[in-house]
């Protein structure tokens, strides 16, 4: 699935919940703790979420 980038700033500033797809197929829940690039293009980030159990799963999104 394709994010968008400013969906992914508001979430991690309202703090809301979310359910993040990874290409792999897996799927993360948790609040939005980090965003950084991934490789200086601006379109590929890692996004750091902190879910249910307080574990920080890191997670590749590509954004539109």
């Amino acid at each position: 699935m394709i994010y968008s980038y400013d969906w992914l700033c508001e979430k991690m500033m309202d703090r809301s919940r979310v359910i993040i797809k990874a290409w792999n197929g897996n799927s993360y829940v948790g609040l939005i703790n980090g965003i950084r690039p991934e490789d200086g293009s601006g379109r590929h980030w890692l996004v750091t979420i902190c879910g249910d159990n307080l574990s920080n799963d890191t997670v590749y999104v590509r954004t539109a």
